[in-house]
C-alpha cells in the first residue's frame, strides 16, 4: 500500500504550467469582459475581446488537463454528479453574496450619505451572522448530511437578497436589517456544508484537488458577482437600480443553487437512511456460530 501511495505521489508531482496559464486566461477573459461591459458596453471591442479570450482558453484548458500526466484539475472529479453540483453551488453562492457585499457599502455611502465607519457599522447585522450560522450549519451537516443545511441556508439567503428590492434613498434602516440578517445567516449556514459536500463526493486521494477546485469556484463566483454589479450599476439607471438588479440576480442564483442541492447533492437513498437513523430499523438477522457473540 505504501508503494502505491508513493507511486501516486510521483505521478502527481510537478507543475502543470500550461494548464495554469490557460486557466488564468480563461477566468481573466471572462472577468475582464464583465468589468469592461459596465464602462464600455457589451458590444465594445474590449468586452468582446474578453469573451473571445474566454471562449478560446476554456477548451484549451480542458484539452491540456485531459492529456496532462499530472493535471492541475483531475477532470475525473467532474464525473461525480454530487461533486460537479457542489462546485456550481460554490460559484452561485459567491456570485450572489459577494456581489451584494460589494454593492451595499456603496449604497450606504453614496446613496444614504454615511461615512466609511458608519457604513461599516450599519452592515454589522450581515457581517456577524456567518460567525453564528457557520457552526450551526456544520453541526447539522454532520447529523443530517450537507444537503440539508445547504438547502435551508440557500433558501434563507435568497429571501434576504430579494429583500433588498425595498432599498431606496429613503428606506428606513430598520427595514433593511432583516434582509442583511437573512443574507448573512443563509450564506454562513451553507458554506461549511457545501465544503463538506465537495469533500464527500471526491475520492480520498483527490481531496486536495477537490478542495482547490471548490475554492477556485468560490473565487470565480466572487469575481463574476463583483464585475456584474459594476455592469448593472452602469447600465441599470444608477446605484439603487443596480443594487436591486443585483438583488434579483443574486436571489435567482441562490434559488438555482438550492434547487441543484435538492436534485443533485442529496445522497443516495441508502446513505440518506443511515444519516437519518433508519439504519436502526429491523434487518436480516446475522447468523453466528456456537461460539459467536
Amino acid at each position: 500500500m505504501g508503494h502505491g501511495r508513493g507511486a501516486r505521489r510521483r505521478r502527481r508531482a510537478g507543475l502543470d504550467a500550461p494548464a495554469q496559464v490557460t486557466g488564468a486566461l480563461c477566468l481573466g477573459g471572462l472577468t475582464w469582459a464583465l468589468i469592461e461591459a459596465g464602462g464600455h458596453g457589451w458590444g465594445s471591442p474590449l468586452t468582446l475581446g474578453g469573451f473571445v479570450l474566454f471562449v478560446l482558453a476554456l477548451p484549451a484548458f480542458l484539452l491540456l488537463e485531459r492529456r496532462a500526466r499530472a493535471p492541475m484539475v483531475p477532470l475525473e472529479l467532474f464525473g461525480e454528479r454530487r461533486f460537479s453540483a457542489s462546485a456550481v453551488v460554490g460559484v452561485l453562492l459567491s456570485l450572489g453574496f459577494y456581489g451584494l457585499l460589494f454593492a451595499v457599502p456603496l449604497y450606504f455611502q453614496q446613496v444614504r450619505g454615511l461615512g466609511a465607519l458608519p457604513a461599516g457599522l450599519a452592515m454589522l447585522p450581515m457581517a456577524l451572522m456567518p460567525m453564528i450560522a457557520s457552526p450551526l450549519g456544520g453541526r447539522l451537516a454532520g447529523r443530517r448530511g450537507p444537503h440539508v443545511p445547504m438547502a435551508y441556508g440557500l433558501a434563507l439567503g435568497a429571501a434576504g437578497l430579494l429583500g433588498w428590492l425595498i432599498a431606496d434613498r429613503d428606506t428606513a434602516y430598520w427595514a433593511l436589517v432583516a434582509p442583511m440578517v437573512l443574507t448573512g445567516f443563509g450564506t454562513g449556514f451553507t458554506m461549511p456544508a457545501a465544503t463538506a459536500a465537495v469533500m464527500e463526493a471526491a475520492p480520498a486521494e483527490l481531496g486536495g484537488a477537490a478542495s482547490a477546485v471548490f475554492n477556485a469556484a468560490r473565487q470565480t463566483g466572487s469575481a463574476i458577482g463583483v464585475a456584474l454589479v459594476g455592469t448593472l450599476v452602469a447600465h441599470g439607471g444608477g446605484l439603487v437600480a443596480g443594487l436591486r438588479a443585483q438583488a434579483v440576480a443574486g436571489g435567482a442564483a441562490f434559488l438555482l443553487a438550492a434547487a441543484l442541492t435538492v436534485l443533485a447533492i442529496r445522497p443516495p437513498r441508502e446513505r440518506s437512511a443511515r444519516l437519518t437513523g433508519a439504519a436502526d430499523a429491523p434487518g436480516p438477522v446475522r447468523e453466528t456460530g456456537a461460539g459467536g457473540r
